[in-house]
């Protein structure tokens, strides 16, 4: 793929799916100094540059100059030596491919995130598309999945389990859930097991709330407040 080819399909990428385009070309940089490193066998860290014009790359090692701190002993000034190899966009276009689709998988998770984070609580209604021994996957709508976990807590400690244990799911069926939470993708906290590879939408068929949203429902006196559910004791 030749430079202006590559530039011209990430361009045609961020329109399409939305994402900045020049975030898209800074990631891309940080993974190819990454890749170059490696690549090379270069002694010190490496910094790409992509031309936003024309796709042009270059590939600099970043070698120290002058002596290091005495208490950190990391360096404050750098010399750019221009390292970039001959079939700089070839091995450019190989590492585009997972840099890329890593990018669109966040922006799609931020996507869902920025949709449902202010929809927790809502009663929503969704199909089953697959069933593992711990959790089941629902299809909310074309590209929205979302996940009904019932793991063991004996044996995943930290882990949900939102599912009656009388109820088994098949495939294509439908089912009223509650969403219950959204995974933010940007969020620092400790992630569980699989859990990037996981839907970001978490619902419940044992959650409380289910029966309340039910009920706002079938009884239109519940739902214009003339009628008030005080609490709710439900046996899943």
């Amino acid at each position: 793929m030749a430079s202006s080819e590559l530039i011209e399909a990430l361009q045609a990428l961020a329109h399409e799916r939305k994402i900045d385009e020049f975030y898209l070309i800074e990631r891309l940089e940080q993974s190819l100094a990454k890749s170059y490193e490696r690549i090379l066998d270069l002694e010190w860290d490496a910094r790409v540059t992509i031309d936003r014009q024309t796709g042009k790359i270059y590939v600099y090692e970043l070698v120290p100059v002058g002596e290091p701190d005495e208490e950190t002993g990391e360096y404050a000034e750098f010399e750019e030596r221009d390292v970039t190899p001959d079939d700089v966009s070839r091995i450019a276009a190989q590492n585009a491919k997972g840099v890329i689709a890593s990018i669109v998988r966040e922006a799609g998770r931020q996507s869902i995130y920025e949709e449902f984070s202010g929809r927790v609580g809502d009663l929503v209604t969704g199909t089953v598309l697959q069933g593992t021994p711990d959790f089941t996957i629902i299809k909310i709508r074309d590209g929205v999945e979302a996940e009904l976990p019932h793991y063991d807590a004996k044996r995943n400690p930290g882990e949900r389990n939102e599912r009656p244990a009388n109820e088994h799911y098949r495939h294509n069926q439908r089912l009223k859930v509650l969403i219950i939470d959204v995974r933010d993708p940007n969020s620092d906290a400790p992630r569980l097991r699989g859990e990037q590879a996981r839907p970001a939408i978490i619902v419940s068929r044992t959650h409380p709330d289910l029966i309340r949203r039910l009920f706002e429902i079938e009884v239109p006196e519940i739902y214009e407040g003339v009628v008030e559910i005080k609490s709710v004791a439900r046996e899943p």
